[in-house]
């Protein structure tokens, strides 16, 4: 089950899956500037096509753009289901 959608100015407080996927970016914390967006993207395996949102996210001084939703839940949950495990301890990378 997905938490309330997301609007713009939320805030979005990075999980150690977060920061783990965000480095070299030191930012704990993003904030949604626009969106939501639809956007179909073609699995290449099946050929079918799937339709998601997806929201631009400044994250310290940088702006990702085209986030889609469910990966924004799982950067500030480090219980998703799909996240892997251990992140927490994970070293520093250069």
């Amino acid at each position: 089950m997905k938490p309330k959608s997301l609007h713009i100015g939320d805030l979005i407080i990075l999980s150690a899956f977060g920061r783990a996927v965000m480095k070299p970016n030191t930012a704990k914390v993003g904030i949604i500037i626009s969106g939501p967006r639809e956007k179909n993207y073609m699995c290449a395996k099946t050929g079918m096509y799937v339709k998601y949102c997806t929201y631009d996210v400044i994250l310290g001084d940088e702006l990702l753009k085209d986030i889609p939703e469910d990966f924004i839940y799982r950067m500030g949950d480090d219980e998703h289901e799909e996240n892997p495990r251990g992140l927490e301890e994970s070293p520093e990378r250069d």
